[in-house]
């Protein structure tokens, strides 16, 4: 279930650590089963009660009965199974399902993730647009597989609370998102419009391009405004994590001025 290929054919992904596991129990993912060191089983065990889990209230009262298996395993076997280089314990397998473009495009926030390759960077980009309140995010060909345990990470597993649409031209999804009657704002270090200057519109998607190369020429046609972050002297950028999360709160904003 490492390869995405096994991931897309069963449905499938691996969460590792105990904050990736937690987020996605906190956004409604159906573990198939979790694997823990004997003492911290008992944060995910049925029997034990609700106050084990240090974070029960968030999870949610249902949490325990979205758990399937529940397997203790000693450390020295499960550490060297995990992906992660400083392993924490945990490691859960939990259902997922892409949705359709256009049913992703039909959300009042999208975020598009154009090529970005590095997982992490990608798994923040998802945390920072459930945090920003952005329903859906889009990944085109060429993006990192948001479902890997590195992406998972980077997101601390709320990717199971999102909308999740992958693997398409960005042509298709630019398109998708103006049939949905979406602002098509693209991150630029050099955009024509300022942050505080963002257009408002009660339906908004943002496009962030691929860390070395930004956006494609694909993305800069078909895209109805390009913004810019403003930068003191001498940064002249900034990670495309941090980037996304900043424009999506300018973006929330501008729709509740509306």
């Amino acid at each position: 279930m490492r390869d995405r290929r096994q991931r897309d054919a069963t449905g499938m992904a691996v969460v590792e650590g105990p904050r990736a596991v937690d987020g996605a129990l906190a956004s409604g993912a159906m573990l198939e089963a979790v694997f823990a060191r004997p003492e911290l089983v008992g944060r995910y065990a049925p029997a034990s009660g609700i106050g084990d889990h240090p974070d029960a209230a968030r999870l949610g009262p249902d949490y325990r009965n979205r758990i399937g298996a529940i397997h203790p395993v000693p450390a020295d076997e499960l550490d060297p199974l995990a992906d992660a280089m400083n392993p924490q314990g945990v490691m859960a397998i939990a259902r997922f399902a892409d949705s359709p473009l256009p049913v992703a495009a039909s959300m009042p926030r999208v975020v598009v993730l154009e090529a970005v390759r590095d997982p992490g960077n990608a798994g923040a980009v998802v945390r920072s647009a459930v945090a920003a309140g952005f329903g859906a995010v889009i990944a085109t060909g060429g993006t990192t597989d948001l479902w890997s345990p590195k992406a998972l990470r980077g997101a601390a597993g709320l990717t199971f609370g999102s909308t999740v649409s992958r693997g398409h031209p960005t042509s298709e999804v630019l398109d998708a998102l103006a049939d949905a009657a979406h602002l098509r704002v693209r991150a630029a270090p050099d955009g024509e419009v300022a942050l505080d200057d963002l257009p408002r519109s009660d339906r908004m998607a943002l496009v962030v391009g691929n860390e070395a190369h930004g956006p494609s020429d694909d993305a800069v046609a078909g895209t109805d405004v390009a913004v810019s972050i403003p930068m003191h002297h001498p940064v002249d950028s900034l990670n495309v994590a941090v980037a996304a999360a900043v424009l999506m709160y300018a973006m929330r904003v501008r729709a509740a001025n509306n």
